[in-house]
């Protein structure tokens, strides 16, 4: 069965990402992107969700919010809680989305939405510096980058 992502947040979240998972990746017609932004209401957002999926009616869905417990968030649980063909995730990052996204057809549903988590996680950390970090970079000592 097709899958497909919605990407979803405050703002320009949704459309930030698409510029940057097209340039890494090129365009992807299973990704849909659905700002949200200070014009719309739950029920705006709700109905920008529901053409998708309405022009998507055979596929599984995993929708991507920014943040848990914000509006994007509240308003896709709303819409998948119920659906066993719909998965939501949220606060994934661009190194977990990407990995994911170009793995979905390998993966059921559910694997996709917890690959995307795992994927974050392993993605985020601290950068630990090095003494003479600055000759890593071809730069003379004691002067900054």
């Amino acid at each position: 069965m097709r899958k497909i992502v919605i990407i979803s947040g405050h703002g320009r979240y949704a459309t930030g990402l698409q510029s940057t998972l097209e340039l890494l990746a090129g365009k992807n017609k299973d990704l849909f992107y659905v700002d949200f932004t200070e014009e719309d209401t739950d029920e705006t957002l709700k109905n920008k969700f529901m053409e998708i999926l309405e022009e998507n009616k055979d596929s599984e869905v995993l929708f991507v919010c920014d943040i848990i417990g914000g509006t994007p968030f509240k308003v896709a649980a709303a819409i998948s809680n119920f659906s066993p063909k719909m998965e939501l995730v949220a606060g994934c990052n661009i190194g977990g989305i990407l990995e994911s996204v170009l793995m979905k057809d390998q993966l059921s549903l559910f694997e996709l939405a917890e690959n995307m988590v795992e994927g974050s996680k392993k993605s985020t950390m601290v950068f630990k510096k090095i003494n003479g970090s600055a000759s890593a970079f071809n730069v003379p000592e004691g002067e900054g980058i």
